[in-house]
């Protein structure tokens, strides 16, 4: 039944793509160069019109990015990572991207003339995404907060004079596939606006480039333990994202990084603290002096979690180590 669920969803996240492709197919040929896109408040007629090309490819771009994010939502929850906050979310937003546009080229194709196209009862089909988030959300499992016990990890029996650092790359595949796609996209995108020139295409790709960085910011990062402290920062970009100086760390332990205890997937800030999480797994948990926490997931936590105490022990009986 769990599986059976869990197909239901896939088809449901995928919806608003195979949608606006359907629609695109059997109204596209219907439409002149505009397309109405814009109606104020109740007014039968519109006062917005779009270039119909750059309209549709745009929506288009926007329904695949977030419909592939609602889809790798969807397999993650399934497997038991992450919460099923997050394909709901994409199914939303994919299905409100493409409704609108359905709607805007419906009433248009419907028209006899652009400037007299109504929206009338097409409006309804807007209310069609929140029943598919809530679908979404309701078939996949809850994720369950499972309780660990954290696991200290003692200091390396090192001297001042040694010269301690851990380094290394962490990261989720679930992440890094929504970053090629973005990616991806960003480039049709690009190539699209050297060669229209259009506006609308032009301010797509620029939205679509800042997206890239965006997940470029998070996927992969690197985490470095050395003199300066427990510093996160983009592999790529070089971007700090998390730095725990030495002189404020209590101790550091390693713990199972369960998603919904950190307030979700990515780079979070919740009551329970600041946290990277990649997935659910392992990694380390960096408890402040002044009571906060932060969590980093990584592979063979107990290696950076035993240089971080080590030299967090030197600091505070004044024996600094050497600068690698």
């Amino acid at each position: 039944m769990r599986a059976l669920k869990a197909s239901v969803a896939l088809l449901l996240a995928g919806a608003p793509l195979a949608a606006i492709v359907l629609a695109g197919v059997v109204l596209k040929p219907r439409l002149g160069a505009v397309t109405a896109s814009h109606w104020s408040g109740t007014a039968v007629r519109p006062d917005g019109f779009t270039s119909t090309e750059p309209m549709f490819w745009t929506s288009a771009a926007i329904t695949t990015v977030l419909g592939v994010g609602g889809l790798v939502g969807v397999v993650a929850v399934a497997r038991g990572r992450g919460s099923r906050v997050w394909p709901a979310v994409a199914s939303l937003a994919a299905g409100l991207t493409a409704c609108a546009w359905i709607a805007a080229a419906w009433a248009t194709a419907d028209a006899a003339d652009v400037q007299r196209a109504a929206l009338g009862a097409r409006l309804a089909i807007m209310l069609i995404p929140a029943a598919l988030a809530v679908c979404v959300y309701l078939l996949l499992p809850a994720t369950p907060v499972q309780e660990t016990e954290a696991a200290t990890v003692p200091a390396l029996p090192a001297g001042s004079g040694d010269r301690l650092a851990w380094s290394g790359t962490t990261g989720s595949p679930v992440l890094a596939v929504v970053v090629s796609v973005v990616a991806l996209l960003f480039a049709a995108m690009l190539a699209a606006a050297v060669i229209s020139r259009e506006p609308a295409v032009v301010i797509s790709a620029v939205v679509l480039l800042l997206a890239t960085l965006a997940a470029l910011l998070l996927e992969p990062v690197r985490l470095t333990v050395d003199r300066r402290g427990v510093r996160l920062r983009s592999a790529l970009l070089r971007v700090p994202l998390i730095r725990v100086r030495l002189s404020d760390i209590a101790e550091v332990v390693t713990d199972t990084i369960e998603p919904a205890r950190w307030g979700g997937w990515g780079y979070r800030v919740s009551g329970a603290g600041i946290a990277y999480v990649a997935r659910r797994g392992p990694g380390i948990v960096v408890k402040r002096r002044n009571g906060t926490a932060v969590a980093i997931t990584v592979d063979r936590p107990e290696d950076p979690a035993a240089v971080a105490n080590t030299l967090s022990r030197l600091a505070s009986s004044g024996s600094a180590p050497e600068r690698r």
